[in-house]
């Protein structure tokens, strides 16, 4: 008797896995716009299902997947070239949902980085904005409290732009034993490992998606694309349209360039150079992760080592 053909597991392609902040909301409009791209919309109960890491996410995600595939043959559309992504901005920092979906996909992770001053000034004030439209509830922090785990306001704390332990997780690149002790101190939480996987990583900072050397941009483009074994080229990246920018202020809103935040400013450029020269040195030049434009993205993750405020002043 001939064996039944066994129905194969749904599969995600790709994920964008953080960090926050960085163009991630960006990346999910400009994947969204793609032909051959199917993501879960923003905030949809299915997305944020997914980026659970529990049970509840794998069931979600392989629910999600066969729909859409179901959806795509009733369209007679091919099927076969179709890639499945989703957009989880805060899974870098829950290594254990990553291993959720190694488990049930071959999934490339995507993620951005961005020089650790901008990142606090804009995730706080993104958590202002939040606030002020009902999604967050409680006060409003002052920034300057925020500088460990053990204070942080919806992910907000300096701690959280030490990019670099976060990417140590991910398992690319070995440990010495300092490394190795350094993370665990400083992210001391019970989801904290080291989360050996197959996955390949492509690796950018925020600076890459509004490049204004066409040239360099488009090979940043043509990089993704075949990163994620696309056939037809993206749009040109300048021509798509910014979703959350929010041109509303609030009272709240921090201008972390002011005399008053020198202290947050010191420290977190002071850890941000630590980042830089492990990812600079360390991460990118590991067997699983991708770069495009190497040199100019060393040179942006290089410059955090200073202190963008100072930069500005001195142009």
């Amino acid at each position: 008797e001939p064996k039944k053909a066994v129905a194969e597991e749904p599969q995600l392609d790709f994920a964008v896995i953080g960090f926050e902040k960085t163009g991630t909301t960006f990346l999910l409009e400009v994947f969204g716009n793609h032909p051959e791209i199917t993501m879960p919309v923003k905030h949809s109960p299915d997305a944020d299902k997914i980026c659970v890491r529990k049970e509840v996410g794998k069931e979600t995600l392989k629910r999600w997947i066969h729909n859409q595939q179901q959806e795509q043959q009733q369209q007679q559309s091919t099927t076969n070239t179709m890639k499945y992504g989703v957009k989880c901005s805060e899974m870098i920092r829950k290594p254990l949902g990553i291993e959720n979906w190694a488990d049930v996909s071959s999934a490339n992770l995507i993620l951005g980085v961005r020089h650790p001053v901008e990142w606090f000034q804009s995730n706080y004030n993104y958590r202002v904005m939040l606030h002020h439209k009902g999604k967050l509830t409680g006060n409003i922090p002052s920034p300057h409290k925020l500088t460990d785990l053990h204070n942080t306001w919806h992910g907000v704390s300096t701690i959280g732009a030490q990019f670099d332990k976060y990417l140590m997780q991910l398992g690319k690149t070995s440990l010495d034993r300092d490394e190795l002790s350094n993370m665990l101190d400083t992210l001391s939480t019970p989801d904290v490992q080291i989360n050996r996987n197959p996955l390949k990583v492509f690796i950018y900072t925020i600076e890459q998606l509004e490049d204004s050397n066409t040239t360099r941009r488009t090979h940043f483009e043509t990089d993704l694309q075949h990163f994620l074994g696309l056939e037809s080229p993206f749009d040109d990246f300048s021509s798509q349209a910014k979703s959350n920018v929010n041109k509303v202020t609030y009272p709240e809103y921090i201008d972390i360039c002011q005399p008053d935040f020198d202290d947050l400013r010191k420290s977190l450029v002071k850890e941000g150079k630590k980042s830089s020269e492990w990812i600079v040195n360390r991460f990118v030049i590991a067997e699983d992760v991708v770069v495009s434009n190497v040199e100019y993205f060393r040179e942006k993750v290089r410059a955090w080592r200073d202190d963008p405020c100072s930069v500005v002043k001195e142009k």
